[in-house]
């Protein structure tokens, strides 16, 4: 018999689990004496979606690249196309 097989009649028959007793705490941890108080959905999405004015606020952007001493030349692309030309021309 191959491994494959093997494994696949492994995985059929099963395997015999123990119990095991587990302790969840994922649940928040409330202090006694807190009480909850009813929420007023309707009237915080009324208030959401009625216009607002919005004041102006002056920001400061520095999220522009800072290129300090960078010099632009003139490429030689023309120089290159006539060389390559050339070259050509020869062959």
């Amino acid at each position: 018999m191959s491994t494959n097989q093997d494994l696949l009649k492994g995985i059929e028959t099963g395997a015999s689990l123990k119990h095991v007793e587990t302790a969840d705490k994922s649940g928040p941890v409330i202090e006694g004496g807190v009480q909850l108080k009813k929420h007023d959905r309707a009237g915080l999405l009324g208030e959401i979606t009625t216009e607002h004015k919005l004041n102006h606020a002056e920001t400061v952007d520095k999220s522009a690249p800072v290129v300090s001493d960078a010099k632009v030349g003139q490429n030689n692309h023309a120089g290159l196309f006539a060389e390559v030309k050339a070259k050509g021309a020869k062959e």
